[in-house]
């Protein structure tokens, strides 16, 4: 049994169900004016680390979806990948749009039963000299380690 924030867990019995899905769901906005991003492609990818030191990946496209009038995407139902099973897997979206600057965040925690929401601001080309932005979700470890300094927030015009 491992103690997981308020309740002890048996690892074993997480793994029975492989079978279980979350749900991923993003909204595309100009980072200026606020206003929603139509059309915008939304790739995601399921990445393997390998090597002894996890410095090599390998990335499979797990689907490819549009945002609509609302610069929504569908909520998406993927298999739950997270940083409490084991293996070094994880998801990773990157964001394209005309005339924008292309986002990417890395390290997606997909939860079972559970919508994960990521609010994505692109920057319009020529409002900066930044050409992409990252979104990292911190690991549990790396929000509760004090030398790190990550700040936990899906909202991408924040620092």
């Amino acid at each position: 049994m491992k103690y997981l924030g308020s309740k002890y867990m048996d690892f074993d019995c997480i793994y029975l169900n492989n079978n279980e899905f979350g749900f991923l769901q993003l909204s595309v906005f100009h980072n200026v004016v606020d206003t929603p991003i139509e059309g915008a492609e939304v790739t995601i990818y399921k990445i393997t680390y390998s090597g002894l030191y996890n410095e090599k990946a390998e990335g499979r496209r797990v689907g490819q979806y549009k945002t609509d009038v609302s610069g929504n995407t569908p909520k998406i139902e993927l298999p739950i990948l997270n940083e409490l099973l084991p293996g070094e897997h994880y998801y990773y979206v990157t964001i394209r749009a005309d005339g924008f600057n292309n986002a990417f965040i890395m390290n997606v925690q997909v939860y079972s039963n559970i919508l994960t929401s990521y609010k994505v601001n692109l920057i319009h080309y020529g409002y900066s000299d930044v050409e992409f932005n990252f979104m990292i979700q911190p690991t549990r470890t790396e929000m509760h380690n004090p030398f790190h300094l990550h700040q936990h927030n899906h909202d991408s015009r924040r620092p």
